[in-house]
């Protein structure tokens, strides 16, 4: 079995809609990138296509929604955190509030920042899966 075909569910904390493109196969759609919730340690993950505004009301979430959703390899990308949704077994299961200034959130993407992207670069190219958010120098994760 091809790996892009085995379904796997995960649970993600979307940190990131993209401006909706136009797509002659999807029509209009956006990328969507989050934390993966249900890994051992938080792990970027980048959900593509999505057409948002064709989904039904109750699938159209929100960023730092939790949304619990089944996901393939992608065959087009052959970046470690794409997945392609399976948009039918999206579910929202909450939201991650900025209250307390956003200690909550940043528990789940502090361990994502990295210095560099040649540091990020460099871990995909060794095959991990762990990707990260780029700090820019003097910036505070």
């Amino acid at each position: 079995m091809d790996l892009v075909e085995l379904l796997e569910r995960i649970r993600v904390m979307v940190t990131v809609k993209a401006y909706p493109t136009l797509s002659r196969q999807y029509n209009e759609t956006v990328r969507v990138a989050g934390v993966r919730m249900e890994t051992e340690r938080p792990e970027r993950v980048r959900l593509f296509p999505v057409p948002f505004r064709d989904m039904e009301q109750s699938k159209q979430f929100k960023k730092y929604d939790i949304t619990e959703i089944d996901v393939t390899g992608h065959s087009r990308d052959d970046r470690p955190e794409s997945r392609r949704p399976v948009l039918d077994s999206l579910e929202v299961d909450g939201h991650v509030s900025s209250g307390r200034s956003w200690e909550r959130r940043a528990e789940w993407v502090r361990p994502l920042v990295a210095d560099s992207l040649c540091q990020i670069k460099r871990e995909q190219e060794g095959g991990r899966r762990r990707t990260h958010h780029h700090r820019q120098r003097g910036h505070a994760p």
